[in-house]
This record gives structure tokens, C-alpha cells and sequence, in this order.
């Protein structure tokens, strides 16, 4: 796949800060999650760079800012047909969405307006498709509105579902792809998403869809350490001490009597906040829950 050099295009986005931050953000059915706005850092660090990689992915390494980054993709995505692309990710806990994660970096001004706003993840069954399809999603408008209606929330508003298509249509965002892949070690999915101005999606290729799985995944490569520190730092922080000293007690195999005795507290009390854990956690038992918990880099 061959790729010709790039200009600086003065459409590209603006520098950005560098660090992370989030913004409460109530859904439709009144629950409130977080949208965290992940900052791509000056440089990629030292052993993110010595990790081999070919191709677009060593350009975006050896890039100097987000900036620069943001350029590349721009140029790539205009070579090959799509009009923008977006990186993002979603945190599940037993199907149900707790945090939507945008890095900066790679998320067009389109998605920085209504479909933050409004919440559009909630109703965006490409998500869906994306997470549970075994091949990359190819749509346009016409066929978004015959995708299944569930989400992840557990139903849909046909309103909202319209101020959506609304909003694509309005946005030029009329066609494209997305794919999606989970990260190891976390409750995140990562989205790419890349879209065109063209009604049909008859205009994208197996070619076309070839150099796009190279071009999202090369940004997966670079971005997913954001998303994946992010995310991290956020459940830490919802620890308290108490369930901190409760994972580290079933991490050593302690019984809820033993766990209760450290603690000063009573086995039922030490198995009611772990049933609690569990389910923030998404994860069915003690096993599970000590080992998504350890590869979080919380205990």
C-alpha cells in the first residue's frame, strides 16, 4: 500500500493541551456518565517508540504533537475517499455504557458538537454492529435507520434516533465504516470511525476498506495507551480505601470472615460490597473480579 507524501493542510486541527479531563453528562434515561476528553502527549514516550511498527504507524510515532498527528490521518483519509475519522472508546459493565472516551487527537469538530451533546453513543447502533460483528461495519444513512434499535442503555428514542441521523446527514457524514476492538487489561472498547459525503455505501471497496483497517488500526496502535491510562486512573479514583483492602483480601485468597476481621467488620458486610464490586466491574465471580482488578493496576 502505497502512500504519497503528505502536505500540511491548513484544515487540520489546532494544537491541543495534554492531559486528560471529563465532563458529567446525564443520558436519556436520566443516569449520568462521564465523557472523558483523552489529550494526545507532545511525543510519544520512549518505549511506546522502540516498540516495532511499520508503516503509517512509525510516522504517527515519530510525530512531534497531535497536531501533526491529526494531519497525517486528515491527508490519508481525503487519499482514500472518507471525509473524517474518529477514535473513541466506550466502557462497558455488563453491556451497559459507563464512560465514553474521546482522544483528542482524532475526533473531528463534527463530533465535538451534537453528538457529544446529545449523547448520540446511546443511540449510534454502529457501536453495536462494531462491537459484535466479526467484520468491520459498511453503512450509510439509509441503512442506520434498519440496524437493530436496542443499545446498550436497553432501548431507544425514536426522536433521538432521528436528531441523529439528522445530525449526520446536516454534518456530511453520510456513509462510511466503522470497526471496533476491545483493549486488553480494561472494560473499554475502541471505535474507529471513518465517514464519507456520499449517500451510498456502494462507493467503498474492498481496497477502500483494506487501506482503512491500516490507517485505524496504526492510530489504535499510538492512542489506545491514552484511553488505557485514562481509564485506569478513573476507576482507581472511584475506589474507596475499604474496597481496596477488600480486593487485596480476595487477591490473597482471604475468606469474607477473615477480610471481615482486618476490616472490623462482618463477613455479610464484606459480601455485600463485593457483590457491589462485582457488578461495577461486570464480572460474574471472586476469580474474575481479582483478575480484572490486577490487570487494571488497581491491587
Amino acid at each position: 500500500m502505497h502512500y504519497p507524501a503528505l502536505r500540511k493542510d491548513e484544515s487540520a486541527l489546532a494544537p491541543l493541551s495534554h492531559s486528560c479531563g471529563a465532563e458529567p453528562a446525564t443520558t436519556g434515561r436520566g443516569r449520568t456518565i462521564d465523557v472523558v476528553w483523552c489529550n494526545d502527549p507532545r511525543q510519544v514516550s520512549l518505549a511506546q517508540r522502540h516498540t516495532p511498527r511499520l508503516g503509517i504507524a512509525t510516522a504517527l510515532a515519530a510525530a512531534q504533537s497531535a497536531c501533526e498527528r491529526g494531519r497525517m490521518v486528515n491527508g490519508l483519509l481525503h487519499l482514500i475517499g472518507f471525509s473524517t475519522f474518529t477514535y473513541f472508546a466506550l466502557e462497558f459493565a455488563r453491556e451497559r455504557v459507563e464512560r465514553l472516551f474521546l482522544h483528542e487527537a482524532f475526533i473531528p469538530g463534527t463530533y465535538r458538537g451534537d453528538y457529544v451533546r446529545e449523547r448520540y453513543h446511546d443511540v449510534d447502533a454502529r457501536t453495536i454492529a462494531a462491537r459484535q460483528g466479526q467484520l468491520p461495519l459498511v453503512w450509510d444513512l439509509q441503512q442506520l435507520r434498519t440496524l437493530p434499535g436496542e443499545t446498550a442503555q436497553g432501548g431507544t428514542s425514536e426522536e433521538k434516533l432521528d436528531g441523529f441521523i439528522r445530525t449526520m446527514r446536516d454534518d456530511g457524514m453520510r456513509s462510511g465504516l466503522m470497526f471496533g476492538m476491545s483493549i486488553p487489561g480494561t472494560r473499554l472498547h475502541a471505535f474507529m470511525s471513518f465517514t464519507g459525503q456520499r449517500r451510498s455505501r456502494d462507493w467503498i471497496t474492498s481496497t477502500t476498506l483494506e487501506q482503512a483497517l491500516t490507517i485505524g488500526l496504526s492510530v489504535h496502535t499510538i492512542a489506545a495507551a491514552q484511553l488505557t491510562a485514562a481509564a485506569r486512573e478513573r476507576t482507581s479514583d472511584d475506589l474507596t480505601a475499604f474496597e481496596r483492602e477488600l480486593l487485596l483480601g480476595i487477591a490473597e485468597g482471604a475468606s469474607d470472615k477473615e477480610i471481615g476481621r482486618r476490616l472490623d467488620t462482618s463477613p455479610h458486610n464484606v459480601d455485600y460490597h463485593l457483590r457491589k464490586l462485582r457488578k461495577r466491574f461486570g464480572v460474574a465471580n471472586r476469580t474474575e473480579l481479582t483478575y480484572l482488578t490486577s490487570k487494571l493496576e488497581l491491587i
